[in-house]
């Protein structure tokens, strides 16, 4: 990515795409706090200095006009001016596709899971850079799948008990959801407890510390070093647990557990339901090595990738309870106001035994790719395959 926005003191952020490497950029650059640099001239008050590219950055993480000026500190009517002056329009951000169009996105994105909402489904819009009206996303899903909308409508809301926490960074929580421990798959994920941001969030066929260890690192890496971290007594979280690291309870690690839930909702439901089918007809043995192997090899990257369009909704949905700011700009906020102010318990997943030689493999990788295929098909043809080369 190319330099984009300027900081007004000579440090530049990425562009709107690369969005981790700009959250990090924003947290160390900003290191004493910022306000727009004023410039004072012969006569009148001093001109705020501020720029295309630093108006685009703050766009792109769909800020409002308000917020824009309250994070330069400056009034509104500057930022308006300022908008005015280089021809940037918040209408024209909108997305001009026609409704068959934005149908056929919509439901590709949802593919039957009936728990993904019109926030989810702008949220996944806007992580791809499509800008949509939530009114035209909520028409669109009610014309696509209209028994999803009253089965969400249904629903109950859930009532949690109130949670504060200082500023970005302060504290992440760790966790892993076991749900598909049953074959073998456990996804581990971080988020941080103040804006509910995901740091990771990846699937893995083995449930060791080495690995949330690795994961972790690449988030600090991307998001900047937490002040602490809370994560149960698991044995996986031992080589992320050190002084500053908080233990005790899953239930206690609220910020975590109730991502989860949204994970399940948004993704873990639909792998479920197919593993549990693919068993129920004789198609996958769980007793045999070689079927699990195949299954990882398969559904493995496919739920990886649906992991990163889930971590790229949940990151710019709006969330009611902080007056529908996503985490990734209460991110940006929260970081811009800070400035200014040995008992384990074990999972084992048990080592898949099956091995395949470097050949064979080699030669199974240029065969079948595991993401190809259409999305109907659910990848039940690809894992066949593999089943027959291996048992070949």
């Amino acid at each position: 990515c190319s330099p984009a926005a300027s900081c007004g003191r000579g440090h530049c952020n990425k562009k709107s795409s690369c969005y981790s490497g700009q959250l990090l950029v924003v947290f160390i650059l900003l290191s004493q706090g910022y306000r727009a640099p004023r410039i004072r001239g012969r006569v009148g008050q001093p001109r705020c200095l501020i720029t295309e590219e630093q108006l685009q950055f703050l766009l792109s993480f769909n800020f409002t006009v308000q917020q824009i000026a309250d994070i330069l500190g400056v009034s509104r009517r500057t930022v308006t001016q300022r908008l005015r002056q280089h021809n940037i329009t918040i209408r024209g951000r909108y997305s001009n596709m026609t409704n068959a169009e934005l149908d056929e996105r919509v439901i590709d994105l949802v593919h039957g899971n009936d728990e993904l909402g019109p926030d989810a489904v702008r949220a996944r819009l806007f992580g791809e850079g499509i800008v949509v009206q939530r009114r035209r996303v909520r028409q669109s899903l009610l014309r696509t799948n209209p028994a999803g909308a009253a089965l969400r409508a249904m629903s109950h809301r859930l009532h949690r008990r109130t949670y504060r926490v200082a500023g970005p960074n302060s504290l992440w929580h760790l966790d892993g959801n076991h749900k598909l421990i049953r074959w073998r798959i456990v996804i581990h994920g971080g988020i941080d407890g103040f804006n509910r941001m995901i740091v990771f969030l990846q699937a893995s066929n083995n449930n060791r510390s080495s690995t949330v260890m690795e994961q972790f690192v690449h988030a600090v890496d991307q998001f900047g070093v937490p002040s602490r971290v809370r994560c149960d007594h698991g044995g996986e979280n031992n080589a992320v647990s050190r002084g500053s690291a908080l233990r005790g309870r899953s239930t206690l690690n609220q910020r975590i557990e109730r991502l989860w839930r949204d994970v399940w909702n948004g993704l873990s439901n639909v792998y479920h339901s197919l593993f549990t089918l693919l068993e129920q007809d004789g198609i996958l043995d769980i007793n045999s090595e070689t079927h699990l192997w195949a299954l990882q090899y398969v559904y493995m990257p496919r739920i990886d990738r649906d992991l990163q369009h889930f971590v790229n909704q949940w990151n710019h949905h709006g969330l009611r309870t902080t007056r529908y700011m996503s985490p990734y700009r209460m991110f940006v906020r929260g970081c811009l106001r800070l400035q200014s102010q040995n008992l384990t318990e074990r999972v084992a997943v048990p080592a898949n035994t099956f091995a395949v030689e470097p050949g064979r493999l080699q030669e199974l990788q240029h065969r079948v790719d595991p993401l190809a295929g259409s999305r109907d098909g659910m990848g039940v043809d690809l894992l066949q395959e593999v089943l027959s080369f291996l048992l070949s």
